[in-house]
């Protein structure tokens, strides 16, 4: 007998459902065609297990599924699913810690080197017709010559410290439970991280306490035309003061994978700026990652459905 049925509460292409269904033929899969409550509403109803990936689950469709016995996040941060909610429900949340983390740190490190040389500008240039870039040794820097700064050092940020190695630049992290004995880099309070570090890269969950994390003091106290990475959470940044601090040159260029308000669908100055490389939350998006992570959380909802225990790294809300 199937196990379900699955809801996966993410718009999938033709190719994208049949590698799913291929990497879980035993299970009965309902997909969403849109983002629309309607379309997620009839997905869930009915579903005894949910998979949720980029977009948020409303708290209302998650308190209205009945059958529902557990959601698990495709990936690590769970700041989408209404966990409240779900322990009132007695609903479980379980997620995919590590799975994905060799791939966000490739990706890291692709949007350091993209805004260090400052690629897709010297590209959108050169299509242009410019051979000749002539502010481009000014402006661009070496991934080796700078100092790294490191917030968050989770599964994410210990696979960027690990690429990092290769390149020969001074790397220094901090974290909120302190300085780890086992890492050989420097330990730096927040403080005076941001203000030493050429460039800054988050890798750490979206909570009350991170929110805004970097705001409009923390760009003031930034190093003087530092690099901002994001491919964390978007929520970790006031995007108003990120406007303000790349306009003024105080913060020198940003790469972004992640924004406050996902999908964005509507005007948002970050995407045109001449300093900035932006992605749409496709850090982890890799065929190689693709088929871990389900291998992963499908894993996990087998074991749920045939009362097998899980790992408890991966349990949220028990």
């Amino acid at each position: 007998m199937p196990i379900g049925p699955v809801a996966v509460l993410e718009p999938a292409s033709a190719q994208m459902r049949a590698r799913i269904e291929t990497l879980c033929d035993d299970f009965d899969l309902r997909f969403v065609s849109s983002i629309e409550t309607d379309d997620m509403r009839t997905a869930l109803q009915g579903a005894t297990y949910a998979v949720t990936r980029g977009l948020r689950f409303p708290a209302e469709l998650l308190a209205g599924a009945g059958a529902l016995k557990m959601v698990h996040q495709w990936g690590t941060g769970v700041d989408g699913i209404p966990l409240d909610v779900a322990r009132e429900r007695g609903v479980t949340v379980a997620r995919s810690p590590g799975v994905n983390a060799p791939t966000v740190a490739e990706a890291t490190l692709a949007l350091m080197l993209a805004t260090l040389r400052r690629l897709p500008q010297v590209q959108q240039s050169f299509r242009g017709g410019a051979w000749n870039q002539p502010d481009l040794w000014r402006e661009a820097r070496d991934l080796g010559c700078c100092r790294v700064g490191l917030v968050g050092m989770g599964a994410i940020g210990r696979e960027v410290l690990k690429r990092l190695s290769g390149f020969g630049c001074a790397v220094a992290y901090t974290k909120r439970s302190g300085p780890d004995n086992a890492l050989e880099v420097p330990f730096m309070d927040f403080d005076a991280l941001i203000g030493w570090a050429d460039v800054i890269s988050l890798h750490l969950p979206l909570t009350a306490g991170s929110k805004h994390l970097i705001d409009a003091k923390a760009i003031a106290a930034m190093k003087p035309g530092a690099v901002l990475i994001n491919t964390a959470r978007g929520g970790l940044v006031d995007e108003a003061a990120l406007i303000d601090g790349l306009r003024s040159g105080q913060v020198g260029a940003a790469g972004l994978d992640v924004f406050e308000t996902e999908p964005v669908t509507g005007p948002n100055p970050l995407l045109d700026m001449p300093n900035t490389v932006t992605l749409p939350h496709v850090a982890g998006r890799t065929l190689d990652n693709f088929d871990r992570m389900v291998r992963h959380w499908a894993g996990n909802i087998r074991a749920h459905a045939e009362g097998r225990a899980i790992d408890p790294d991966c349990i949220v809300v028990p």
